[in-house]
């Protein structure tokens, strides 16, 4: 039974198990919590990568107006009193894969001790502890419509088949406000993900690669029939297992009260870059990353987060690989909070550095983004939410597509959300 198959099979039974519970007049044991988004867009810039180009944004001008935006529902479910389930799902219809999927599905146990220590594990198919934006149901960010760079990227190439044990205790002698934690992950898939950020660069939009999603690559040259990489299909597949090898990650917290949270990781694919299966390539893909989240006086939010990487594929030769590239980005966010309305303001700096000298591959970028975001909660199941989003690029690559290789693309966006059900 493949991977897909079984994680469909936990959903089905986990789909079953809690409207058992709630039969069972016991709805504390489980939660269903599920939205949808209403969007209205107004973009302009270069014809958007989902429409077979190599636009930054998910919208272009042939997309404007009313649309779905996504639709989603997230679903815990208490097993036994240490052990629970938690699968998303999200509904698109656009193309990439079937209308619904899921982005995420695994058991999350807590074991009760005796000391200090706090331990869980998870096992399943999971986000790495990256998102310091993405922490409402279905992976959402209540600070804007659209996340930042990093975690767009997060949401289109990463995601962990596996397993993490964590574990975390208070620091009783600071006050018991600060406590420490430490996660540790092997997982397999996610062969292919490095993929979309050579050929493709960064983003900005909110869609999340579903397990059995084919995410587009633009028509980049080296991919074309009787070219170089003509192997490669014309869209990537990163949650595939190519090569057997398993990843891993480290991630490391720190936290004072509500106030604080300090977060850093080192993530590594370990992917064999001459690895080769269902017409997709493998890229070694290893990055470091440092997310601070913080509380400022008069209560104003801040968040930050930096990544610095790399992913190759190919062969190696004279150190270099066929296609070697290096990555790096970062945002700074404030955000305040005035009884039902959120103002965010958002500006992320990212790049992609060409190592390789291959003709007809030239991957690097450099450029930055604007966010001004504004949500409104009307009621406890419908919000309102503005964004404007301005995006620069300097991407040589564009001249293979006759495209300017320098361009500023702008997106106004308006969404009504609607959310329903209760957490636990």
């Amino acid at each position: 039974m493949s991977l897909r198959s079984l994680i469909q099979l936990f959903l089905v039974f986990a789909a079953l198990f809690a409207q058992s519970a709630n039969a069972d007049s016991a709805p504390s044991r489980s939660s269903v919590l599920w939205g949808v988004d209403f969007n209205y867009t107004d973009a302009s810039g270069h014809p958007s990568w989902t429409n077979g180009s190599a636009g930054k944004l998910l919208y272009d001008s042939d997309n404007d107006g009313l649309s779905l935006g996504s639709s989603f529902v997230d679903i815990t479910t208490r097993l036994a009193d240490t052990l629970d389930a938690h699968i998303v799902a999200e509904l698109y219809d656009d193309d990439m894969g079937s209308i619904i999927d899921l982005t995420e599905a695994y058991l999350e146990w807590r074991p009760l001790t005796q000391t200090a220590n706090r331990y869980r594990v998870k096992l399943g198919a999971f986000y790495p502890r990256i998102s310091l934006e993405n922490s409402a149901a279905g992976w959402r960010t209540p600070y804007s419509i659209n996340p930042s760079a990093i975690n767009t990227w997060v949401g289109e190439e990463l995601r962990s088949v596996g397993a993490e044990a964590s574990v975390s205790r208070r620091l009783l002698a600071f006050g018991g406000a600060h406590t420490l934690s430490l996660q540790a992950a092997l997982f397999y898939g996610n062969d292919p993900a490095g993929g979309l950020m050579s050929w493709k660069g960064w983003s900005v939009h909110d869609r999340q690669t579903r397990f059995g999603d084919e995410v587009p690559l633009p028509p980049v040259p080296m991919i074309q029939p009787g070219n170089w990489f003509d192997g490669q299909d014309p869209f990537i597949t990163p949650l595939l297992e190519i090569d057997n090898s398993s990843g891993y990650y480290i991630n490391g917290e720190w936290r004072i009260g509500n106030r604080l949270m300090l977060r850093a990781m080192h993530y590594n694919n370990r992917a064999d870059p001459l690895g080769y299966k269902n017409r997709q390539f493998s890229w070694r893909t290893d990055f470091n990353h440092v997310g601070l989240k913080l509380t400022l006086p008069g209560d104003i939010g801040l968040l930050t987060q930096w990544m610095d990487g790399s992913t190759v594929w190919g062969r190696l030769t004279n150190g270099v690989y066929s296609v070697d590239v290096k990555f790096e980005s970062n945002y700074l966010l404030l955000t305040k909070l005035f009884e039902r309305h959120r103002v965010t303001v958002r500006y992320d700096h990212f790049e992609v550095t060409e190592n390789d000298q291959t003709p007809l591959d030239e991957n690097s970028e450099n450029g930055h983004a604007w966010t001004l975001a504004y949500h409104y909660d009307a009621s406890s199941k419908v919000q309102l939410a503005a964004e404007w989003l301005e995006i620069f690029t300097d991407r040589p690559a564009w001249a293979y597509f006759d495209l300017a290789e320098r361009k500023t693309e702008r997106q106004l966006q308006l969404s009504v959300r609607l959310r329903f059900g209760e957490p636990n």
